[in-house]
């Protein structure tokens, strides 16, 4: 494929940084805007809104007032980073779209993959059998307590928050910082930086509900495949793969 055709262009600016940012900022601005008025959406693993809102905490009265300024100032750098992109030819806005499209067939790839994975290894230890994609990243039971816009609220903090923690950070920090400049080339390290992220992604979501196997294996599996996404296709595309699998899972599946 020609990185001089509309495809190859995506398929590469999509993965640089700035590029990256101005097609992931969307789902920061939703998320932190909207935990104002849905505050039970917030996710377990945002230090940054906590930061934020800590931060202003001199503003006394007007902290919310500070809080919204910051977010809505973020939604104009968003604005602004495009206009420099689309002047240097680094950003089209049919980029959004074909990253939707992109996200949502890698969204359905990572439950059902995840899903059939899941199945072989709960039946290869004798545990319960997990129930598909409907025990995915977020139970039923607790999906069906959220509202259509809450749930696409907790969806963008899971698919930012989360991919920034155990991705952004996670491998790519890290990976960074232990492999140097040739991080993400194939290897035995890499491999064990992407098992051990998995591992904890899906551990971490056990603080605040309770162990099932097949739940616990299946957020591993799809921690392995987010992880590989942002590999390959850098951190937009696994951020958003992960907010569309939850907002099917939360919005669609849990009604």
């Amino acid at each position: 494929m020609s990185e001089s055709g509309p495809i190859g262009r995506y398929l590469r600016h999509s993965r640089e940084s700035l590029t990256a940012l101005a097609l992931t900022l969307p789902l920061l601005v939703l998320y932190g805007l909207g935990i104002v008025l849905y505050p039970q959406a917030g996710n377990g693993v945002d230090l940054l809104s906590q930061g934020i809102f800590s931060a202003l905490g001199a503003l006394g009265r007007w902290r919310w007032a500070g809080y919204l300024g910051f977010y809505g100032g973020l939604a104009l750098a968003n604005v602004a980073l495009i206009a420099h992109l689309r002047a240097t030819k680094q950003y089209h806005p049919e980029y959004f779209w074909a990253l939707l499209a992109e996200s949502s067939v890698y969204a359905v790839l990572v439950g059902s993959v995840s899903s059939t994975a899941t199945g072989y290894v709960t039946g290869w230890v004798g545990a319960p059998a997990s129930s598909g994609m409907t025990a995915c990243l977020l139970p039923l039971a607790a999906a069906r307590e959220h509202g259509v816009i809450d749930g696409l609220i907790v969806s963008a903090g899971a698919g930012l928050h989360e991919e920034l923690v155990f991705r952004l950070i996670g491998i790519g920090a890290v990976g960074r910082a232990w492999l140097g400049a040739a991080w993400n080339r194939p290897s035995l390290r890499l491999v064990g930086i992407l098992v051990v992220t998995a591992v904890g992604f899906s551990a971490v979501h056990h603080i605040v509900e309770p162990f099932t196997m097949g739940a616990f294996v299946f957020r591993t599996f799809a921690g392995l495949l987010f992880g590989a996404l942002f590999l390959v296709r850098g951190f937009a595309v696994a951020a958003w793969t992960h907010a569309l699998y939850d907002v099917w899972v939360i919005v669609v599946l849990g009604r």
